[in-house]
């Protein structure tokens, strides 16, 4: 796990040890320095199956950006954008709640 990235995988593994159904994949590159392979530092996607969502965390440059849409492709995407990785983390656990308390 990134030393950097901490916060926000501690929120994930919340969420995966609490609702069923939670699945999610490390595509991250921040186990090789940006630009040898061309991988952002962070990305992350998460399948909610508890609550239909697809959650994706990206950190390429600037903020770390959650998105979250529908499974189904049917509906709006959400985006928000966080300074750093405190306040995406801070911010991914506003958003499950939300998205359990809609479900």
């Amino acid at each position: 796990m990134g030393m950097e990235y901490r916060e926000i995988y501690k929120a994930l593994e919340r969420r995966w040890r609490s609702t069923p159904g939670v699945r999610f994949t490390d595509f991250s590159g921040w186990r090789q320095p940006r630009g040898a392979d061309g991988r952002a530092r962070l990305l992350l996607l998460i399948e909610d199956q508890a609550t239909m969502q697809r959650v994706c965390i990206t950190h390429a440059g600037g903020s770390v950006v959650i998105s979250c849409a529908p499974m189904s492709g049917r509906g709006t995407t959400k985006t928000i954008h966080c300074g750093d990785q405190t306040r995406a983390a801070e911010e991914l656990e506003r958003l499950f709640g939300r998205l359990d308390r809609a479900a």
